[in-house]
């Protein structure tokens, strides 16, 4: 299984909901939703899980944006309650220190058992803390950090392994020395590692910013298998870099690199998804989708593919 955690911006959510609509999201694929408000993009994306009968984790204390504040106001909390009392949602919980009194208040808000809970590590000197809490019973899943003494502390216990596997770079631009390189063999090994799933942060990586800016070079990130089926990434970079003007013809420079390299893939049909096909058409038309519909298709590209690799 694999547990792309999706921080809930609105183009990343967007991502799983095109997917999801498309009926592309393969079963074996159960995103992470980390809200970072309660956005119209994310009650719709739960509300295309909930008529599909698929299941979606949605975390119940988000560690960045501004939902983590405004649940203070009651109106906003009970839209979140009801959201996450939807039959689709599992209920998600990042540990830390205040957990037990976190997990004991989502017991009496939400009315939900400690084994339909997924608890969410990042301290391994809290792994006590969760033997005390969940005490006679186990999570429904324990997303750890892939670390061999995690796992060793958890043992007997549903386990996914997280890692940041995308190489965050500080400029777009950076990625011309570094066009190719590898990402991830985690599919292929999960299960002889004592894993029941794998997640990460998909092509975003873990990094959180509030807020975008115009950059001077256009980048699009694209994983794919290579002979041995692990999974290596490739950046296309424009070229005209020297200011922030002109992002139409920069991603005009990027995109037709992306389709050079693409026609090696043809005849593999894992590579032809649905954000590949709008690539290519987007090649056709002359057209430019603006900066954030770059990373959600790289974002439907990848969940696309690992679902069609695990399937």
């Amino acid at each position: 299984m694999y547990f792309p955690i999706i921080r809930g911006r609105q183009y990343d959510l967007l991502a799983l909901r095109e997917l999801q609509v498309s009926g592309l999201l393969s079963e074996r694929v159960i995103p992470i939703i980390e809200p970072i408000k309660l956005s119209s993009t994310l009650m719709s994306t739960v509300k295309v899980f909930e008529e599909n009968y698929r299941k979606l984790i949605i975390v119940s204390n988000p560690r960045v944006g501004s939902f983590k504040g405004e649940l203070v106001f009651p109106s906003v909390y009970q839209q979140f309650k009801e959201l996450m009392l939807n039959d689709s949602v599992i209920i998600g919980h990042h540990l830390n220190r205040d957990s037990d009194n976190q997990i004991k208040q989502l017991q009496q808000e939400f009315n939900v058992k400690l084994e339909d809970i997924v608890i969410i590590h990042s301290e391994r000197n809290l792994v006590p803390l969760y033997r005390e809490i969940f005490n006679a019973s186990k999570a429904q899943l324990n997303v750890i950090p892939s670390d061999n003494s995690f796992r060793r502390q958890l043992s007997g216990h549903e386990l996914a392994g997280l890692s940041d596997k995308f190489n965050k770079l500080p400029r777009n631009v950076d990625y011309l020395e570094q066009e190719n390189e590898f990402f991830s063999e985690e599919h292929l090994f999960f299960i002889d590692e004592g894993y029941i799933g794998f997640s990460d942060y998909s092509v975003v990586g873990e990094e959180y910013n509030e807020s975008g800016f115009a950059p001077y070079a256009v980048a699009i990130h694209i994983v794919y298998p290579n002979a041995e089926n692990a999974l290596e990434i490739t950046h296309f970079v424009s070229d005209s870099n020297s200011d922030t003007s002109d992002p139409a013809g920069k991603f005009s420079e990027a995109l037709e690199k992306l389709i050079e390299w693409y026609q090696q893939f043809m005849s593999d049909g894992r590579m032809n998804t649905l954000a590949m096909q709008c690539f290519v058409q987007h090649y056709k038309e002359g057209t430019y989708p603006g900066l954030p519909t770059l990373k959600k298709l790289s974002i439907m590209h990848h969940l696309e593919l690992i679902g069609r690799l695990l399937d």
